[in-house]
């Protein structure tokens, strides 16, 4: 168990030194130029993947932005856990994870970095605002460092991937969660760098959160001298059902918001 629990470990640890690097850094006088060329950067960058898709992009983009866009995800993860009889204690702690993760991941940035750091977002920038796409009257609030959003996908991934069995899964949840953070960028609300230093909060939060939530379950089997079911939390779910109903939501949703953006050739 020590060798299985030390990876992801060692994982969180050059994670959490990497958040502090860079937390020290952006408050650092003396970096005050390189930190100003990155701003500038970022805002080319910003306006070179901001674009004005369509109707059926611009529909497809705000909901995968949404909150609603992960029910499904959390509704195949549950029903994974029952099809599959994982124990109560095992499915309980997971969710918790999960809600842990986000809360975590979410008050982080929103309550603390966002009103540290005052950076404005691009939408609310009189720099570039002009020069973006917006899609509705939607702008965000007024800071954007960093992104809640990309904090919360990335936290949930770091979270889960380890447990899921199929390596296609980690690979789906990945694609999904990185078009998750594109979204903010499509409706012109954050910077890839606001999306970047989101997702490295978020991947410390869910391996952390990982480790605790594994270490709390061995702890109370210990305690209840229960047997353990998961002997190892590395790979413990099967995820063929998370697989196909990521997969099945793309597809949904691309067919349906493009087929009612373009008109069908048989149509007047």
């Amino acid at each position: 168990m020590t060798r299985t629990l030390f990876v992801p470990k060692r994982i969180f640890l050059l994670l959490a030194a990497l958040c502090v690097c860079i937390f020290i850094i952006l408050n650092l006088q003396i970096a005050a130029p390189f930190i100003h060329s990155l701003a500038n950067i970022d805002k080319s960058i910003m306006i070179t993947l901001n674009h004005d898709g369509g109707v059926g992009s611009d529909h497809f983009w705000k909901t995968i932005s949404s909150n609603m866009a992960w029910v499904p995800v959390g509704l195949a993860l549950i029903a994974s856990l029952v099809y599959n009889k994982k124990s109560l204690l095992f499915s309980v702690l997971v969710i918790v994870g999960i809600a842990l993760t986000i809360t975590l991941a979410d008050q982080i940035s929103s309550s603390f970095l966002k009103p540290y750091f005052s950076r404005l977002r691009p939408s609310r920038n009189e720099e570039i605002c002009d020069l973006l796409h917006y899609v509705g009257n939607y702008r965000g609030g007024r800071f954007g460092f960093v992104s809640s959003h990309s904090a919360n996908a990335f936290g949930i991934f770091a979270f889960l991937a380890p447990m899921f069995k199929s390596k296609a899964t980690r690979i789906v949840l990945l694609i999904w969660s990185c078009m998750v953070v594109y979204s903010r960028i499509y409706l012109g609300v954050h910077y890839p760098g606001d999306i970047i230093a989101g997702g490295i909060l978020g991947l410390t939060v869910g391996t952390g959160m990982f480790i605790a939530v594994k270490w709390a379950y061995f702890k109370i089997a210990e305690y209840k001298k229960m047997t353990p079911e998961i002997t190892d939390f590395r790979n413990s779910i099967e995820s063929g059902i998370i697989t196909l109903t990521i997969v099945t939501t793309i597809l949904c949703l691309l067919f349906y918001y493009f087929s009612q953006a373009v008109p069908l050739p048989y149509t007047v």
